[in-house]
C-alpha cells in the first residue's frame, strides 16, 4: 500500500487525460514511485514555492506536486507534456 494518497488539481488531471495512453502509462509508473518516496531520486524541491518537480516519459512530461511529510496526501498541481 502506498504511503501517500494521490490527488489532482483539475487542470493537471485534464492534461493527464489528454495524454496518449502509452505516455499515461509512463506517468502512472512515475506517480507510483512518488507515492512511495515523493522526495526520492529524480525530484527537486523549490523552497520559494514549496513545490516539488519531477519528470516522466524520458523527460517528456514535467510534473509539479506538493506533499508534506507525515500527511497522507500527494497532489499533482501541474502536468506538462513537451
Amino acid at each position: 500500500m502506498p504511503r501517500y494518497a494521490l490527488g489532482w488539481a483539475d487542470i493537471a488531471l485534464d492534461h493527464y487525460l489528454a495524454l496518449p495512453p502509452d505516455v499515461q502509462q509512463l506517468v502512472d509508473a512515475r506517480i507510483s514511485g512518488l507515492l512511495e518516496l515523493p522526495d526520492g531520486p529524480g525530484t527537486s524541491y523549490d523552497p520559494g514555492t514549496d513545490h516539488w518537480t519531477t519528470t516522466a516519459a524520458a523527460g517528456e512530461v514535467l510534473m509539479v506536486y506538493v506533499f508534506q511529510v507525515g500527511l497522507p496526501r500527494l497532489v499533482i498541481l501541474r502536468l506538462v507534456h513537451f
